[in-house]
């Protein structure tokens, strides 16, 4: 059975603590006890948890089990950690991407091995499941780093392990890659605003993304690249550009640097020779 006896508990009854919980025991763990700043999400999470004990205080989770995840918002974990006493071989992790592990020192100091355990996934509410095959980073001492990686596993991801800056990088890659794709959605969006509502250009927009991203998960970078740039089709360029420029030009400067990040992904995908890439760069670059 996963885990041995390990027994886990959880510090914040949010979306990601909900869902990672749920998803840790329909893999085989036991989770044992629960604390959150709301107890009527802490008693939530429980009613779906037959093993759970709520707790008023963090410390009677921290009391309760060997692992604990702190799943709070991430300005809350320094205040977790203050308001817990730890003990020798007490394991403990926070799964904020962008918060260091050393916010944990406080109680490391005591005794207790850290880390952190972050899903790679948009999780938009305590409805959401942990997705087949994402990755989790993990930063983290033994056993802790052992433990953490088997659960991985077991919850059918893979798993990057980071240390020191590595974590500032992966954050910034996971907010473009995510956030800023939300962003860029938007404004691809706002081109449509003479011929058709937000609404309906997004929901047009999406399938399209779907299909773009199964062809990154399917056929891979380069060779998935398709449109103008791919093919070196420089007058369908120079059309985007004008009519942008006339009628959305706060977008114009976004449309000429993803342009300018694609040429080198046609020419190592060989759809393009080096005179194309130089002449769509010079367009891309050219300012009115």
């Amino acid at each position: 059975m996963a885990g041995n006896g390990l027994k886990i508990g959880f510090i914040g009854a949010g979306k990601v603590g909900f869902t990672l919980a749920i998803a840790l025991s329909k893999a085989g763990y036991t989770v044992n006890a629960i604390s959150s700043r709301s107890i009527s999400s802490a008693y939530k999470l429980g009613d779906k948890l037959p093993s759970a004990v709520v707790f008023e205080s963090p410390q009677g989770v921290a009391d309760a089990c060997h692992l604990i995840f702190i799943t709070t918002p991430d300005s809350a974990i320094s205040e977790v950690v203050a308001s817990i006493s730890s003990r020798p071989g007490l394991m403990l992790c926070h799964v904020a991407a962008a918060v260091p592990v050393e916010v944990l020192d406080p109680l490391r100091t005591q005794g207790a091995v850290t880390g952190v355990f972050h899903p790679l996934q948009a999780i938009g509410s305590s409805n959401a499941v942990i997705l087949p095959g994402i990755t989790f980073a993990i930063e983290a001492e033994e056993p802790l780093l052992r433990t953490l990686r088997e659960m991985a596993v077991l919850l059918g991801g893979r798993v990057v392990e980071l240390k020191g800056n590595d974590r500032v990088l992966y954050h910034a890659s996971a907010i473009m890659a995510s956030n800023y794709l939300v962003a860029l959605v938007s404004m691809a969006a706002e081109l449509w605003q003479s011929f058709a509502t937000r609404e309906r250009a997004e929901r047009a927009l999406v399938p399209l993304i779907r299909g773009t991203l199964d062809n990154i998960e399917q056929i891979g970078i380069p060779d998935c690249l398709t449109g103008p740039i791919s093919r070196g089709d420089v007058q369908t360029i120079e059309n985007h550009i004008s009519v942008i420029r006339e009628s959305m030009p706060q977008t114009l400067d976004v449309y000429r640097l993803l342009g300018l990040k694609t040429i080198p992904i046609a020419a190592a995908k060989g759809s393009i020779d080096a005179a194309k890439a130089i002449e769509l760069k010079s367009l891309l670059e050219a300012k009115p």
